[in-house]
């Protein structure tokens, strides 16, 4: 009678190559959304960096240097970094919560809020990041 042939029918090797097909291109299609989330994780990195260079310049001047109201850097004016846009804050600061005038005399204490703006590049609203820091009339 009929000898039974070794190895795979043709149906069965094209079922094969669909399966891992399909199998691949579920993988593959992940990598360009981890692509996205690490240079959202990169664009928060250098967020946290220009915050903190913004803070750093700030408290390098002198006390009376450091003048009382709000700075905003527009998208594009930040040199080498068009992606955001860095507002500072510099507030009088009183520990007991009372109200003080523009020029801080009574506390001699200034808070710095320095806040950046980017847009994210999966596709959510415009993301912001906060530090803050306080200065003292020595």
């Amino acid at each position: 009678m009929f000898k039974k042939a070794d190895g795979f029918t043709l149906i069965e090797l094209l079922v094969a190559v669909f399966i891992l097909t399909v199998a691949i291109s579920g993988v593959l299609s992940s990598f360009p959304l981890g692509t996205k989330i690490g240079s959202s994780a990169q664009l928060s990195s250098v967020a946290s960096q220009l915050a903190q260079a913004k803070i750093e310049e700030t408290i390098s001047k002198s006390y009376d240097e450091i003048v009382i109201g709000e700075e905003t850097e527009a998208y594009g004016s930040i040199s080498a970094f068009p992606r955001y846009k860095r507002v500072t804050e510099v507030t009088c600061y009183d520990p007991n919560g009372s109200a003080l005038s523009p020029n801080c005399p009574e506390a001699g204490i200034k808070k710095v809020n320095v806040f950046l703006y980017w847009k994210s590049l999966l596709g959510a609203p415009e993301i912001s990041f906060n530090i803050a820091t306080l200065i003292v009339n020595k």
